[in-house]
């Protein structure tokens, strides 16, 4: 399972009474992974969907949301071969409730492609975070290729352990 680290970025403490959420939960659930494949994957060869994720450098919670990077992946089998199908890496913004005392995913924000990326960014994510999703530095965008190696590795790892490869 995916080791996280939930990193402060954009704000040094919470503005409110409210309790904090419990991210453990969410980001290691099971719940997560499957809203994932379901709202975020595609898949356009009949294959699995994969998804992983990592989250984004914000305070996440305070508004209700969690900021994470997601790649989906889909895998499929052909002549006994292991191929990747359709996939998909983006930022996501997950809006959280705590609903019946469970904290549950109600809605995500996806940016749209191409001109519209970055005002989309700009509008569902915090400031903090935008390095991360429209890297400009040497070193911004090698962070950003090693993540997206990190979370193809992963999808690949969860691929082939689903097909017995």
């Amino acid at each position: 399972m995916l080791a996280l680290v939930l990193l402060v970025g954009c704000q040094s403490e919470r503005q409110d009474d409210r309790p904090a959420m419990d991210f453990d939960s969410i980001l290691q659930s099971d719940t997560l992974e499957g809203y994932l494949v379901d709202h975020v994957g595609i898949s356009g060869f009949g294959g699995e969907v994969f998804c992983a994720f990592e989250p984004l450098d914000a305070v996440q919670g305070v508004d209700g949301k969690v900021y994470l990077w997601v790649l989906c992946q889909e895998y499929y089998l052909e002549q006994e071969a292991l191929n990747r199908g359709s996939g998909v890496s983006l930022p996501v913004a997950l809006c959280i409730q705590e609903i019946d005392g469970r904290y549950e995913i109600t809605d995500s924000i996806l940016p749209r492609d191409g001109t519209y990326f970055g005002s989309d960014v700009q509008d569902a994510f915090p400031e903090c975070t935008w390095a991360q999703i429209m890297p400009r530095s040497v070193e911004e965008i090698h962070q950003y290729n090693h993540r997206a190696n990190k979370l193809e590795s992963e999808t690949e790892m969860k691929a082939r352990s689903y097909y017995g490869y």
